[in-house]
């Protein structure tokens, strides 16, 4: 059986996939991927759209188009030096999700 290789998708191939989903223009730099989480930091607001997409990093056709929530710019990963709020973050986002899919 051949083996499967999968392409590390760049933050600009993820970002225009998921400009291309949602409708608006996105830059590299106002996306972060962290767990199976994309933050999404738009130049007109102050919270931190955050949407579920479990394979960004290989395969980009998983990207949503809505926010399942949101997040403080100080709980997200464009904060340096960040990952224990940002760990905090993924942790109430994956439960959230798991409890919705669960109902």
């Amino acid at each position: 059986m051949p083996k499967r290789l999968f392409r590390r998708h760049t933050k600009k191939d993820i970002a225009l996939c998921f400009g291309e989903r949602t409708g608006m223009f996105v830059e590299p730099k106002e996306i972060r991927v962290r767990g199976d989480w994309l933050f999404y930091k738009s130049p007109d607001y102050d919270e931190i759209d955050c949407y579920r997409a479990a394979h960004a990093r290989y395969d980009s056709g998983v990207l949503c188009m809505e926010p399942w929530s949101d997040c403080s710019l100080e709980d997200s990963p464009f904060i340096p030096n960040n990952n224990d709020r940002v760990s905090k973050t993924l942790e109430r986002l994956d439960k959230t999700y798991q409890r919705c899919r669960e109902d």
